[in-house]
């Protein structure tokens, strides 16, 4: 079913980060376990501000007690990309980087809360609202950060079966000859087309 999925390199280096620490499974994926394994302390306080503390020899996500589970665990993997990510303190940096760094971690919430490799994993039923039901239970997020997560998964896959259908339509034109015959004329004609078709593709890829 995901078989054209192209992951980011932000994705890529998530999955990486997770694995080298053992988070393997959606079980895995607790607060606790997480915070311990990458040595970052969680305050969990009534009505505190949201937000991570960091510097190069420690770090701190301070979480609001009196929000709902499932809405805590969603703002942890947020702030989670600030100290495993980032560089610097915010308050000294342009609002410009701020919300470059704010964007950022808004992409890799849902990579950290929804890990590809482990969505692969799983047996995935047909129906859509099925697929969201089962991912917001199993990785124990809320039904819109599932469904923002499987509408971005669903892009990037049919995003990457177009391209391959694009390659594969665009090699069978030049079929008689092997493309280290081709003139340098038929190569780059080849070149302009691929590109051109991906230019027409590009803006269903999100990072």
């Amino acid at each position: 079913m995901l078989a054209h999925y192209q992951p980011t390199v932000l994705e890529d280096w998530v999955e990486a980060k997770y694995q080298s620490v053992g988070i393997l499974t959606p079980a895995d994926l607790t607060i606790d376990n997480i915070a311990n394994a990458f040595h970052i302390k969680v305050i969990l306080l009534p009505g505190a501000k949201e937000e991570a503390l960091w510097d190069d020899s420690l770090a701190a996500i301070f979480l609001n007690a009196d929000k709902p589970v499932l809405e805590t665990r969603e703002i942890f993997f947020h702030e989670l990309c600030h100290p495993l990510l980032h560089h610097g303190d915010q308050l000294g940096m342009s609002s410009h980087q701020r919300l470059h760094q704010e964007e950022q971690a808004g992409h890799f919430q849902l990579y950290a809360a929804l890990p590809f490799f482990m969505i692969r994993s799983l047996t995935l039923p047909q129906l859509e609202q099925d697929i969201i039901h089962l991912l917001a239970t199993e990785f124990a997020v809320t039904h819109e950060l599932a469904r923002k997560r499987w509408e971005q998964i669903h892009r990037r896959n049919y995003s990457g079966e177009a391209h391959y259908q694009l390659v594969a339509e665009m090699r069978s034109r030049y079929k008689k000859s092997l493309p280290q015959d081709w003139s340098d004329e038929t190569k780059a004609l080849y070149e302009r087309a691929i590109q051109r078709q991906q230019k027409h593709y590009r803006g269903m890829v999100i990072r």
